[in-house]
């Protein structure tokens, strides 16, 4: 075994040189992508976003290899989004209704959820990525729900428990993180203002301004965020 743990005899070279050049020195087959921009893929594939901050390697291959591996996307019927505002980058189903279903579609969020993750890309509203990180509280977020809630509901507890679904809802998107420093308070991805998009989010803001105004009879479940990933990305983030 070589120094760097592998089991190739060194002659060989790095995986990246191999990549570059076959072994009698002739350039490599255009069409293989470099070792960089293959793991930068593959960690597209496997994720619902990628940051520059959460995954710098593979942003620095994206950026690096934008072109390419926006391609390979597109042969899977995939489109790539980058929000190079917010560092942010995902891939979408291209929008083409005879074009094969790629991506699963998750499930719609509960109604508490949905509120919250609109409330979270209102506090993302005037940010960018240079800007601290934003974060609530869960007192926040009990504040926040409780202008929705029917006056007619005494039950504290089971309104504490919807408040923390709801969060844990959000943050099964991978939008939300448990701050390890401070108790009851999650940070928020700057990828959910890539991902609710401005259409989407009008149309949340509306049924909003619905429940605010005491019309009870909304559906328990609101509007699906539009938020899709692979199966393998939810397996990636459980791990």
């Amino acid at each position: 075994m070589t120094e760097s743990g592998s089991t190739e005899p060194e002659a060989f070279g790095t995986r990246s040189e191999a990549y570059g050049e076959d072994a009698f020195g002739a350039p490599a087959d255009p069409e293989v992508l470099p070792d960089q921009a293959r793991r930068a893929l593959a960690t597209l594939l496997t994720s619902r976003y990628i940051t520059r901050s959460g995954h710098p390697a593979a942003w620095e291959g994206l950026i690096d290899n934008e072109p390419r591996i926006r391609a390979r996307l597109a042969d899977m019927f995939l489109d790539l989004v980058i929000d190079h505002e917010h560092d942010v980058a995902f891939k979408r189903q291209v929008d083409d209704p005879d074009a094969p279903i790629v991506l699963r579609r998750e499930k719609p969020l509960g109604k508490d959820a949905t509120l919250l993750l609109v409330h979270l890309r209102q506090l993302h509203a005037f940010t960018d990525a240079a800007d601290a990180a934003v974060a609530i509280t869960l007192n926040e977020a009990t504040d926040f729900l409780a202008r929705f809630r029917d006056p007619s509901d005494t039950d504290e507890a089971g309104f504490q428990r919807d408040v923390e679904t709801a969060l844990r809802g959000v943050e099964r998107l991978g939008l939300l993180r448990p701050d390890p420093d401070v108790p009851d308070t999650w940070v928020v991805s700057p990828a959910v203002v890539a991902l609710v998009t401005p259409d989407r989010l009008a149309a949340i803001r509306d049924q909003m301004q619905v429940l605010a105004g005491g019309e009870r009879s909304a559906p328990e479940t609101a509007p699906d965020p539009d938020i899709e990933q692979t199966d393998a990305a939810e397996e990636a983030e459980d791990a």
